[in-house]
């Protein structure tokens, strides 16, 4: 009963072999897909925080250089005696005309 030739039943196992592959094939290229796109959502959101972190420590050394000009400039004045500590607030000075 051997002719040689593939029985039937062989050719269309083959046949789903080939499409449990090809179906494998695509779940494994979208799986790849996904977790691409994924890294660079992932690489983009660290480029923002890398930015915002820059920024931070930016506005943090502005904030100290502020400080320290604010204190130089205390004791500027304190050692010329402007009597900068017993002036008038501006905010409380009134102007002509008003109530």
């Amino acid at each position: 009963m051997t002719s040689g030739k593939p029985s039937k039943t062989h050719s269309s196992a083959s046949n789903n072999e080939k499409k449990s592959n090809l179906i494998a094939t695509d779940s494994n290229e979208a799986y790849r897909r996904g977790v691409k796109l994924l890294h660079e959502k992932c690489k983009a959101l660290q480029r923002s925080n890398e930015r915002l972190v820059f920024r931070l420590h930016r506005v943090q050394k502005m904030t100290r250089l502020r400080a320290m000009d604010v204190e130089i400039l205390k004791a500027k004045l304190d050692y010329y005696g402007d009597g900068w500590r017993t002036a008038v607030d501006p905010a409380d000075v009134k102007e002509e005309g008003e109530e």
